[in-house]
């Protein structure tokens, strides 16, 4: 079988990565690299072991033959020029989070996409974290009943030393603390309480440490939402905090909580006396090596091969990417707002 070939629009950190992902399954096999500049775009290539095409532009290299995916993994204010044309030119799409830096060039891609009828997935990474999929399956298996009340909270200093600080500090490319990095942490929320929001709050500050001065927006969030059923949830979004990354997990149930890799459940463990922890790995490092890069690739290459739609696909992803940024112009507007955004 001839092997998927990818092209990789971006030569930071996080594409490295995705690169490294697709070496990793025999069935693709990484034939294009895109970057602005092209010694450094050449140096990306080589560094990783890629013989293949090295552009400086996306046009070109969506041209090539033997393109069937492209991995956008661009800074978020150009994933929807890139996103929609790849779309139009049929490629199967892997698309960086945030989607995009508003709720219209979101929409934009997730409607590409959809008259293109192309395969995607949103690189909501942990949605592969070992720990996010035993909750999963200890919710699939009811083990604490109907979660009325859900907190998933994202917390990690995002200062000079980390990969996409030089453009996450800047409103028009970052955004917001929730689109830049606490969009995990919501994503996640809404997976493990499927359900529609109905409604959004968000209030948001700045903590002044010096060495985060450079923000042009405030990095810290904290976002109350009420599902359509009437169940609420709180996902708090720090990314000027100064300690150690924490992805925080408390789901409170009918019969039982889930609180990080701990459960208790009246149903599952009667009798018990005290939590009873679950060993995995955890989602409690913001380096990308941790991440299960490989799981996201191998996802998709399995969703075109069978011709399957991703249950993280764009038009999945694009609701979280709403919820975020309604939740954003709440903040910016001090009041409460509604779902779906006209």
């Amino acid at each position: 079988m001839e092997k998927l070939g990818v092209g990789i629009l971006g030569t930071g950190w996080v594409a490295g990565e995705h690169v490294k992902a697709f070496q990793s399954d025999p069935r693709s096999k990484v034939r294009a690299v895109c970057g602005r500049d092209q010694g450094r775009s050449q140096a990306f290539a080589d560094g990783l072991g890629l013989t293949c095409k090295v552009y400086t532009d996306m046009d070109a290299l969506l041209a090539q033959d033997g393109i069937d995916i492209v991995v956008v993994a661009t800074p978020p204010n150009v994933h929807e020029i890139q996103a929609v044309a790849a779309a139009k030119s049929g490629k199967h799409i892997l698309l960086e989070k945030a989607m995009a830096v508003n709720v219209e060039q979101g929409r934009a891609i997730r409607d590409a996409v959809a008259e293109a009828g192309v395969k995607s997935v949103v690189s909501f990474v942990l949605r592969w974290n070992p720990l996010i999929k035993i909750i999963r399956k200890q919710l699939e298996d009811n083990a604490i009943g109907k979660v009325y009340m859900g907190e998933v909270d994202y917390f990690h200093g995002i200062g000079p030393w980390y990969g996409q600080y030089g453009w996450n500090v800047k409103k028009d490319v970052g955004v917001s603390s929730l689109l830049s990095a606490g969009c995990h942490a919501l994503d996640a929320l809404r997976c493990f309480m499927g359900g529609e929001v109905a409604e959004v709050t968000q209030y948001s500050t700045y903590g002044g440490a010096e060495v985060f001065k450079e923000y042009e927006y405030e990095p810290t969030t904290l976002t109350i939402l009420k599902f359509a059923d009437g169940r609420i949830g709180k996902v708090a979004s720090c990314i000027e905090c100064i300690q150690p990354y924490v992805f925080n997990i408390n789901l409170v149930g009918t019969h039982g909580t889930i609180k990080n890799n701990k459960i208790w459940s009246t149903t599952k463990y009667p009798g018990q006396n005290d939590w009873v922890e679950v060993p995995a790995i955890l989602p409690d490092s913001g380096d990308v090596s941790h991440h299960a890069f490989s799981e996201v690739a191998t996802h998709l290459i399995d969703c075109i091969e069978n011709d399957v739609e991703s249950n993280t696909s764009i038009a999945d992803g694009f609701k979280s990417h709403e919820i975020c940024c309604a939740a954003d112009l709440s903040g910016q507007t001090g009041k409460p707002v509604e779902l779906p955004l006209s």
